[in-house]
């Protein structure tokens, strides 16, 4: 690195969390964002809870194989149309439009999805519908949310508070799997299921409400000219309103030079971004990412943890939903145990220790649904050795997916932050897609087998991020640039930015002591 940024005085060093201000500001704004990611977990294994449900599979007609696979999947296939539109608009109308969108989509596609089931309408057709319309808002608010947080976060708490952004998914898994524990295990009506899916509009409206006091980040705000607006922000939540403040001042200047020099050298448009080796390597890992969560076999265990549960004899509904209802909270633990390490280890090394336990455990699922199916369906130690090794899968895999989710948008230059994380969403959803679809094929087809498809996918995955990852721990957002250019496109140099921070400080402390001496001579003179 070329600066020792962390050394540099900021209002946050000496004052308690509750005495910053703006530091408590900025934490609302953010919660904001938390409280999408935690609606974005409870809806995303939803639909998983609901296959549970009885009354939702009389209602829906009974859906499975491609059926099924397609209901999963169609959210996907709408996330991807709308990604381009989205990138639009975070990098001309601002990033918050983006979170709105979301809360209109939730909030109209819930509704839509409830009506499926009432007599005289097409059950599955109106449900397909209303996971079309929340598949928009889903990429909007994903797509969006990601950069805010990256550029709206303080750069002492960067890192933290973007590695901690997927704790609010699998926080959303837990309410979710307790409220369709509670609906699905005790209630046999309709509302079984219409009860946990309208909870989602209260969300949404939250969201939507709250989400107009969040100011445009400051970097959005530079690049389109409003360059005092943009250090007001820097000041008030980032320096607690000291306009001195010189880990303010410092991040100002380098955001600026870091801009400018992009601007200059026309980084925004993709003619640029093709033709430079360094972008290409920053959006081959917004691909490689996707391929981290969605092919590493985590989907089949995230969607459809009941059939995995039938296959080996657990087919009992309450027990099915109280199984992933606690899995959901050890998992979030996992996640809060990752966000913590982060600040210690490397977000390579975090992903490349836990890949082979994914491997191990994929043998262990495959061996004992393999030992069910040929034993005449009566071993119940292969059900206790299946649950066993899905809760030990999910507990290294969410362990890595801090540094998952953060990573992609994190490596992005500015100027390339909305069309690199265009890139992650298109692979996302496209992978997404295919893996919602064919599992349920898959696992209907060759069952336990399945397992096997993984296997090699998680062996290449390991060999990719051993070579091309590169580390980004102890880095602020624009000093990334350096690990991949290595200063030479966009070097913030330590001489170009600490000298004028100093000077800003020693021109401060100069005014500072000349307005003393004028103060004593007043006051002297007052007193002769």
């Amino acid at each position: 690195m070329t600066t020792d940024w962390q050394s540099i005085p900021n209002a946050c060093d000496h004052l308690k969390w509750y005495e910053n201000k703006g530091k408590l500001k900025l934490n609302f704004f953010l919660s904001i964002v938390a409280i999408g990611m935690l609606l974005n977990g409870y809806d995303g294994s939803l639909i998983s809870g609901l296959q549970a449900s009885d009354a939702w599979q009389a209602d829906l007609g009974y859906p499975n194989g491609v059926k099924l696979g397609l209901l999963n999947a169609c959210g996907s296939f709408s996330g991807v149309a709308v990604g381009p539109i989205i990138t639009w608009i975070d990098d001309n109308l601002g990033r918050r439009w983006g979170i709105r969108f979301y809360g209109v989509t939730i909030l109209a596609g819930s509704i839509i999805g409830c009506i499926a089931g009432v007599s005289g309408a097409n059950g599955y057709a109106l449900f397909c519908v209303g996971r079309v319309i929340i598949g928009f808002g889903l990429t909007s608010f994903l797509m969006t949310s990601l950069v805010v947080v990256q550029e709206i976060s303080h750069p002492r708490s960067r890192s933290t508070v973007a590695h901690s952004w997927n704790s609010w998914y699998i926080l959303g898994l837990f309410i979710e799997g307790w409220v369709v524990f509670g609906c699905v295990g005790y209630l046999t009506s309709s509302w079984s299921w219409r009860i946990p899916y309208i909870i989602q509009v209260v969300f949404a409206l939250y969201i939507l409400i709250a989400v107009q006091f969040v100011p445009e980040t400051p970097r959005w705000l530079f690049a389109h000219g409003k360059e005092e607006e943009a250090f007001d922000f820097m000041v008030e939540y980032h320096g607690n309103g000291n306009r001195e403040d010189p880990l303010v001042l410092f991040e100002f200047e380098e955001m600026k030079a870091a801009i400018l020099k992009e601007k200059e050298a026309k980084g925004e448009k993709w003619s640029t971004i093709l033709k430079n080796r360094s972008n290409l390597h920053r959006l081959g890992l917004a691909c490689l990412m996707p391929c981290l969560f969605n092919m590493s076999g985590a989907s089949i265990l995230y969607t459809y943890y009941t059939i995995v549960f039938d296959q080996v004899g657990i087919t009992n509904p309450t027990t099915q939903t109280g199984i992933a209802a606690g899995l959901n909270g050890f998992t979030w633990i996992c996640q809060i145990a990752a966000v913590y390490t982060g600040r210690f280890v490397g977000r390579r090394k975090i992903v490349l220790w836990t890949w082979p336990f994914l491997l191990l455990c994929l043998v262990g699922l495959c061996a004992s649904g393999g030992v069910y199916a040929n034993t005449g369906e009566t071993n119940t130690h292969a059900g206790i050795a299946t649950v066993s090794l899905v809760w030990i899968f999910q507990g290294f895999f969410n362990f890595a997916c801090p540094v998952i989710y953060s990573y992609a948008s994190e490596i992005q230059t500015f100027s390339m932050r909305s069309k690199g994380m265009l890139v992650w969403n298109t692979v996302y959803q496209l992978q997404g897609a295919y893996v919602s679809w064919v599992d349920a094929i898959a696992l209907e087809a060759i069952g336990y087998k399945y397992y096997i498809v993984y296997m090699p996918l998680v062996i290449i995955e390991f060999v990719l991020v051993y070579f091309f990852m590169v580390e980004t721990k102890g880095y602020t957002l624009e000093e990334i640039a350096l690990a991949f250019d290595g200063g030479s496109k966009i070097s913030l140099a330590q001489s170009d930015i600490l000298p004028s921070v100093e000077h800003a400080q020693r021109t401060a402390s100069q005014e500072e002591e000349r307005s003393r001496d004028v103060d004593y001579k007043s006051a002297a003179a007052e007193r002769k």
